[in-house]
């Protein structure tokens, strides 16, 4: 026996560490004991007694002082479980301890000591059993109680990880058998399994009506998950101290939401379902993660895509596809309706279809840029404007051409719609990619041309008679009554135009100026008369610019917009007088120039009225001139053609 003693009280305490438990206030120092001793005098509570009396625990924040006195049956009752989660961590330390501290050589120690630890881990299944419970009454939580009994449920969590933590390093036989219990990763299975479930049980409401069985799978989710995180962020946040479960509970959301999303975009969609799906992408998703509930403990950008861009992209497609598609049947529909008599309003013809135009693009492209979040996308949209310009024309070319029903009224109701485009194209260029924009404005430019060329043709075909005596002898000697003639008949075409809204009417006016100068520089070309003296090409000039007075007086007057017109025939009078070659090649220089289309067979067709000229001199100055001249540059996309007087010498064809 006193061998048995020596050998036990050579084992005394070797290996007990100094350990700072979870719950403990000081470092764990156990007193020394004569084991062999005490056994000897069957004192085994005293040394449990004794080991306990040397450990003193912090009551902690999360425990009321009434439930320390309670017994763990009864906190678990109450659901106090912060305090019986304490308490069997308690009974852990102190049964480990005396394991430890190798008491079991008495048989009925030992068996004692498996009874206290098989009563310990049957009441941690007791206490887990509720704490479980109570967690998968997560969304169930309203009142102060069960907010409370979650809170208490949530703690006992976070402290049995502690624990955990505190049995690091021991081998497997040194610790309690249900060491690690790894309450984290259970809990959060436990909140996935929860949340998978609830989203496959989503359902709508009876009184929302869906045809599509994808969109009603979208709305249903949708809604739960929407529901469950205001729920989270108003109830179950308080719950978890210290942590953001909502931002947990957002990525098991988005995880089965996009989960079903990509199961949907791997099917072939119909334009209808493909549309819910980005707006439930790009729209909805995010005003519910960014909601003034959500947005302050959920990070939505943190977010992996609810598609991937690969899966997006085909469904993107799809949805400028439909537009561009519902663009064109509505646009169709837009011109056969302008086949019928447009109405008049305060004495003007007038058509709606620009402002139709216009709203259903805008409409367009606002919702894809909505939907897709990229202009550069949504982009692609405007090429329907471009082939609606291109059948516009054809269909006004058709009623010009063939003069079929009311061609007036249709063309000047028409004169008004273009204005409305170019402003709108012009104005809102950042909606059209730059080649969109550019080509828009010249297929502008284009019918606007067919327009005014269906009214300008008629009068310039009336006029051909009084242009006739122009560059004659007759209108030499005539002292204006050549010109006097002309502008009296312009006079009466003007007046039949006064129907046209003021700005078209305008534009109209500014095409006609530009078009009768045009004729009048044209018909003096055409080599009809010589000017052999200095006389008779001071005449000529002083003819030139008192014409070039009254036709500027009339049109102003009318409403032309182009005042630099007035400049062109003051010049072409000047290159008469001149005597000098080399000034006149300069003159010439200077005047290609300011006018670009201003070409070589311009100049041979001007000086052939000086007969002074030797065929050398003319030779030579259409050389210089070849050589010093800059080439013409295109820049109707800057300024509007209309309004260009630097393109004057493109109307005047000489051969």
């Amino acid at each position: 026996m006193k061998d048995k003693a020596s050998s036990c009280s050579k084992y005394k305490f070797k290996k007990i560490p100094k350990i700072t438990f979870p719950f403990v206030k000081k470092t764990l120092h156990v007193q020394p004991i004569d084991i062999q001793e005490n056994i000897q005098q069957g004192n085994q509570h005293d040394i449990q007694t004794n080991i306990q009396s040397d450990i003193q625990f912090d009551i902690q924040p999360d425990i009321k002082s009434a439930e320390i006195s309670l017994t763990f049956k009864q906190n678990l009752k109450e659901q106090h479980f912060a305090a019986a989660g304490k308490q069997l961590i308690n009974r852990e330390e102190r049964l480990f301890s005396v394991k430890e501290n190798r008491v079991g050589f008495n048989r009925k120690l030992v068996e004692e000591e498996e009874d206290d630890e098989e009563n310990l881990k049957k009441d941690f299944e007791d206490l887990f059993e509720q704490v479980w419970s109570t967690v998968d009454n997560s969304f169930q939580v309203q009142t102060e109680a069960e907010i409370e009994a979650l809170r208490q449920a949530v703690i006992v969590i976070q402290k049995e990880e502690e624990q955990d933590r505190r049995w690091e390093g021991y081998l497997e036989k040194e610790r309690p058998q249900w060491r690690p219990r790894c309450c984290r990763d259970l809990h959060d299975s436990r909140l996935q399994n929860m949340v998978k479930q609830r989203m496959e049980e989503a359902k709508l409401d009876s009184d929302i009506n869906l045809k599509s069985s994808v969109q009603k799978e979208i709305t249903s989710k949708a809604k739960q998950l929407k529901v469950d995180l205001l729920h989270v962020a108003k109830y179950v946040k308080q719950c978890y101290p210290g942590e953001n479960v909502c931002r947990q509970y957002a990525k098991l959301y988005h995880q089965e939401f996009s989960g079903m999303l990509r199961e949907i975009a791997d099917y072939g969609l119909a334009d209808e379902d493909c549309l819910q799906v980005l707006q439930c992408v790009n729209i909805f998703y995010q005003r519910i993660l960014n909601g003034e509930e959500l947005a302050g403990v959920i990070k939505y950008e943190q977010l992996e895509a609810l598609l991937p861009e690969n899966m997006l992209e085909p469904l993107v497609e799809q949805f400028l596809t439909h537009i561009e598609t519902e663009l064109r049947t509505c646009f169709e529909k837009m011109l056969r309706r302008e086949e019928a008599d447009p109405e008049l309003r305060d004495g003007c013809y007038f058509s709606t279809l620009a402002i139709d135009v216009i709203q259903f693009v805008n409409n367009a492209l606002k919702s894809a840029h909505e939907l897709l979040g990229s202009h550069t996308k949504s982009q692609k949209i405007t090429s329907q404007m471009k082939d609606f310009l291109r059948n516009y024309q054809d269909f006004l070319k058709k009623i010009s051409e063939y003069n079929q029903k009311n061609p007036d009224g249709v063309l000047k109701a028409s004169l008004h719609c273009i204005r409305q485009l170019r402003e709108y194209i012009m104005k809102e260029e950042e909606l059209f990619p730059e080649h969109i924009k550019s080509d828009c404005v010249c297929l502008i430019a284009s019918i606007r041309e067919i327009c005014h060329g269906y009214f300008t043709k008629t009068i310039l075909k009336d006029l051909k008679g009084k242009y006739a005596p122009l560059g004659t002898q007759e209108w030499l000697n005539s002292d204006g009554n050549v010109c006097k003639e002309l502008l009296e008949c312009v006079k009466t075409h003007i007046q039949k135009h006064m129907n046209l809204e003021i700005s078209c009417r305008e534009e109209l006016l500014s095409h006609l100026h530009k078009e009768v100068l045009a004729e009048y520089v044209k018909t003096v070309m055409k080599k009809k008369l010589r000017l052999r003296n200095e006389k008779e090409q001071q005449q000529a000039a002083k003819a030139l610019c008192d014409n070039n007075q009254e036709i500027h007086n009339l049109f102003m007057a009318a409403g032309s917009n182009l005042d630099d017109l007035k400049d062109i025939l003051p010049k072409l009078a000047e290159l008469l007088t001149l005597k000098d070659p080399h000034c006149i090649e300069l003159q010439l220089i200077t005047l290609s120039r300011s006018y670009p289309d201003f070409s070589k067979a311009h100049v041979c067709a001007w000086l052939y009225l000086k007969a002074d000229l030797s065929s050398q001199d003319l030779k030579n100055i259409s050389k210089a001139f070849s050589d010093f001249r800059e080439p013409s540059e295109n820049n109707y996309q800057i300024q509007d053609p209309l309004y260009l007087c630097s393109n004057f010498f493109s109307k005047v064809l000489v051969k």
